[in-house]
């Protein structure tokens, strides 16, 4: 019995033995992955910390973009309601009504109004004419030729308008402005905008948050 109860004894050794041995081998394994892991987690922040920065650099970019394609538009402006002719000169168009509204500066529009051409497709007889875009080669006639388009008989009589030149950003920030200077306006204040900002009696007006 004393052999046999031996026998078992170092039966019984072996097996623990052996699960401590597996034991080892499962901890170790344990261990290396969660090396594996924390060496994961690290770059995972790493590469959250670079998904960030590349964010910001392209909102600032973004932003940069707008600004740039905003102030190039406010050398332009835009007419509707001009009906199309077949080989028209859309420029001398262009240039006489400019000089109908700017008569003292006849002789200089033909100088600083530079490229001009119709918006969008050529569409079916009948239809809606289409809009002309035009580019200013000074700053100064530009704005002159927009402040006098704002309340003209000519324009009006001849159902003509003239508008700026917006990208869609600043669109959007007026269309969410409009509420806003309508009110001003029913007021009797002074409003203007500037690209897609507005201002009441000389102070910038902000959209509710």
């Amino acid at each position: 019995m004393v052999k046999e109860n031996t026998k078992v004894i170092t039966s019984v050794k072996d097996v623990v033995n052996e699960n401590t041995k597996q034991i080892a081998d499962v901890k170790k394994a344990v261990e290396f992955a969660s090396g594996e892991i924390v060496d994961v987690k690290v770059r995972i922040d790493s590469m959250e910390l670079q998904v960030k920065k590349i964010d910001i650099q392209t909102s600032e970019q973004e932003k940069r973009l707008s600004h740039l394609e905003g102030y190039t538009r406010r050398w332009n402006l835009r007419i509707y309601g001009m009906q199309e002719k077949e080989r028209e000169d859309v420029r001398e168009r262009v240039i006489q009504v400019c000089q109908q509204l700017l008569p003292d500066a006849k002789d200089k529009l033909p100088f600083v109004v530079d490229t001009v051409h119709r918006l969008g497709r050529k569409q079916s007889a009948g239809d809606k004419p289409r809009g002309v875009i035009f580019q200013f080669t000074s700053r100064f006639y530009r704005d002159a030729v927009w402040r006098a388009a704002k309340d003209s008989s000519f324009l009006r009589s001849n159902n003509l308008k003239i508008a700026e030149d917006l990208s869609p950003s600043d669109r959007e920030k007026r269309n969410k402005l409009w509420f806003l200077v309508e009110k001003a306006r029913r007021e009797n204040k002074r409003v203007f905008f500037v690209g897609g900002r507005a201002f009441v009696d000389g102070t910038e007006i902000f959209p509710p948050a």
